[in-house]
């Protein structure tokens, strides 16, 4: 997923994200997509998957954006649908760090039994220089000049530093494993 992506990381152990998605159905009948969750699978600190909860008309929110909240909605048969999605998750645990993340789409459809791997791939948080702003990055690697680099580290330190300040108030320890990413991978639903 090179493409762009808004963010969020707020103060209160919220995150959100708000992504551009293309469902492909390539067999002749249509589907019915039922419900959406993005999760982190590699991060044992991440409790709660993502929730799908609006599906916004742009990937930049503006003044007259009105929220629509997430409903099915039918991929017609060989054809595509793009979509912007937005996921989030208060407390989730997870309070990202400056490096990759392996992220993965899970989609409930009407003809199938639970949730279903839609698609796998690599969210670069390295390129997020206000977490406290809902704000859209590019995904691409290596986007960022040094300098914006430098900030985006510092940003994401200061939030990091604050979030263990209130772990060990509370008495809560962190545990953060690093992952390789497979690389971008999607399934047929």
């Amino acid at each position: 997923m090179g493409a762009s992506f808004l963010c969020a990381i707020c103060h209160g152990s919220m995150i959100r994200l708000r992504l551009p998605l293309v469902l492909h159905n390539t067999g002749a009948k249509p589907i019915v997509v039922q419900d959406l969750m993005l999760s982190f699978p590699d991060e044992p600190a991440s409790h709660l998957p993502l929730l799908w909860t609006s599906s916004p008309s742009r990937l930049q929110p503006g003044p007259d954006e009105e929220p629509k909240l997430p409903a099915g909605f039918v991929v017609a048969g060989r054809e595509a649908q793009q979509l912007f999605i937005e996921f989030e998750a208060p407390f989730s645990g997870l309070v990202p760090e400056a490096r990759d993340y392996k992220v993965r789409i899970q989609v409930r459809v009407g003809h199938r039994k639970g949730w279903r791997s839609l698609l796998t791939f690599t969210l670069r948080t390295t390129n997020i220089i206000h977490p406290d702003q809902y704000t859209v990055y590019n995904n691409a690697p290596l986007e960022l000049t040094k300098e914006d680099q430098k900030k985006a580290d510092a940003a994401l330190l200061e939030l990091l530093e604050g979030q263990e300040k209130g772990a060990s108030a509370k008495g809560e320890t962190k545990r953060r494993d690093s992952s390789n990413d497979e690389g971008n991978s999607g399934t047929n639903l």
